[in-house]
This record gives C-alpha cells, structure tokens and sequence, in this order.
C-alpha cells in the first residue's frame, strides 16, 4: 500500500477499547492533511499526554444554520437581547469532540485554539 509521506507507526500493545486498532497492530498515522479511516486520529493538546480518539463532532458558532440549535449558552451580563454579536469571542466557540479510546472512551472536548497536532489514522497493519 502506497501511504502519504511523513508517516509514523504506533504499536497498539494494550486494548483501546476501539474495534479498528486490536492489541497487537500497527496503526500508521501521516502529518500530512488526509482523510482519516473511521474519524481516527493521533491528538495533542496544550500540557496534555497524546491520546487516540475518534473525531465525532465540529462545533463553530459561524458554521450554524439559522434557528439550529445551540450546543452551550454562556449568561453574561454583557449580553444585549436583540445583539447578533456574541460578548465572547468566536475562538472560543471552536472546539472539537473527541471519543477518547486511550481513556476508556471516555468524551473529550477540546478548544481547537489549545490543540498542537491531530494525526490522521492511514492504514492499520493487523
């Protein structure tokens, strides 16, 4: 199988609790922009461990629709009713939701601003 360049492989040696990466595989993870298999990818974090998690949602309060339905609400009292501007900043409102397989499978969500790399899972090697 050809791989996209700058590639890296971690040895699976213990469950991670994700069907896909069984104890004992190799998972190949690329630095490059591709497609994941499955949402899977290799993540760091601002002072955190890497972790592998399956990315399951994209939230960005400039990606909505109209009339949807928002994830979080923040009560401030600079908050004027009839504003279409948000008191806090739309950086903060960027953040990704991570199934956590190194952690049980536990949900993490992360602000997309305090996110150093996140590794794209390429080929698993059973």
């Amino acid at each position: 199988m050809k791989l996209p360049g700058l590639c890296y492989g971690v040895r699976i040696e213990a469950n991670c609790y994700a069907p896909v990466l069984p104890p004992g595989c190799l998972a190949v993870f690329s630095k490059t922009d591709v497609s994941a298999l499955e949402n899977f990818y290799a993540v760091c974090a601002q002072k955190e461990f890497p972790f592998l998690g399956k990315w399951m949602q994209k939230e960005t309060s400039e990606g909505r629709e109209s009339g949807g339905r928002k994830v979080f609400m923040v009560p401030t009292p600079l908050h004027v009713p009839d504003s279409r501007i948000s008191p806090i900043a739309s950086s903060l409102h960027h953040v990704l939701l991570f199934k956590d397989f190194s952690d049980s499978g536990k949900l993490r969500l992360l602000p997309a601003s305090k996110i150093l790399w996140k590794h794209p899972l390429v080929y698993v090697q059973k």
